[in-house]
């Protein structure tokens, strides 16, 4: 059987891209309640110490391990590509150093909000050449990740030219299957107009990394009728942790056993802590997908002191 971990994202605690949501949490506190909510692992947090030996110190403190950190890419610019290689360089040595098997990026050139030149109001398609580039860079990417010891999985991300199920495909058909694997990420596949399950079928041998996260279906609706940006779309509530929308995360579950996927399941749900307890929602995330994996994979305990 394989083996799981489940993990959690510091994002509900604190946001690292809404730093108006929870800007007076500590992160030894957010650390503290992520061990007392039962996970294994925390992904990354601009609350955390940024020196990789002090945060896997830190962690280590409460029983925790660095999942992973993510960062963003914009490869489709040639003037920028030496310095968005070392720059990715460097987020793959913070890894590695923190004590992290995996390795996230997206990339956010022609984004509405991650691009290096500015944001935008709607999301441009690249082209031939830029998918290349892109796709390239990823390989390039994956191969010093693996010299490190390290896993490279790329997130394709709501508000991006990376995010619908053709774009999904264009990406994993255009990179090497053993240097660059797909993370998984259930809510921003619903937001994109994928259907998880399918997505897991289809593309489950490459998916070496998994994002967990619930969407509600009529703010979805909302956003989508009335045209409103990804950080608009965060901001109005489109996602939860999973069991507060409508994806079925035991057809989800089931389909990545099916996989015979093994590693970590990180909740990562971007809501504001004020309406939505970090604590207490964590609780039940963690519950929730311990009832929906059963006996289907083995989890590893938390390794909490607390």
């Amino acid at each position: 059987m394989k083996r799981i971990k489940l993990g959690i994202g510091p994002i509900g605690w604190a946001n690292d891209d809404l730093r108006e949501w929870g800007p007076e949490r500590q992160g030894d506190d957010i650390m503290r309640e992520i061990a007392q909510a039962g996970y294994e692992g925390s992904e990354m947090s601009y609350k955390y110490p940024q020196d990789p030996f002090d945060l896997r110190d830190s962690l280590e403190g409460h029983g925790l391990v660095l999942a992973s950190a993510y960062r963003w890419t914009n490869f489709i610019y040639p003037e920028r590509r030496d310095e968005e290689i070392a720059a990715a360089r460097k987020h793959v040595d913070f890894c590695a150093d923190g004590g992290a098997q995996h390795v996230l990026m997206a990339e956010g050139s022609k984004s509405l909000h991650w691009d290096a030149n500015g944001s935008r109001t709607h999301v441009e398609p690249f082209s031939a050449d830029e998918w290349k580039r892109v796709c390239e860079a990823f390989n390039e990417m994956g191969q010093y990740a693996q010299s490190k010891g390290l896993q490279l999985s790329i997130h394709p991300h709501g508000g991006t030219a990376i995010e619908d199920g053709e774009e999904i495909a264009r990406l994993l058909n255009g990179t090497d299957a053993a240097l660059v694997g797909y993370c998984l990420d259930t809510g921003h596949a619903n937001y994109g107009g994928s259907d998880p399950v399918a997505l897991v079928k289809k593309w489950g041998k490459r998916i070496r990394y998994a994002h967990l996260k619930d969407v509600r279906p009529a703010v979805l609706a909302e956003v989508q009728e009335k045209g409103k940006t990804f950080l608009e779309a965060i901001q109005h509530d489109v996602f939860g942790t999973p069991g507060q929308g409508h994806l079925d995360f035991q057809a989800i579950l089931d389909a990545l056993m099916g996989v015979d996927y093994e590693g970590w399941l990180v909740i990562e749900a971007d809501q504001n802590p004020a309406t939505h307890p970090a604590l207490q929602v964590a609780t039940e995330a963690h519950q929730r997908l311990r009832a929906w994996l059963g006996q289907k994979a083995p989890v590893s305990p938390s390794r909490s002191r607390v």
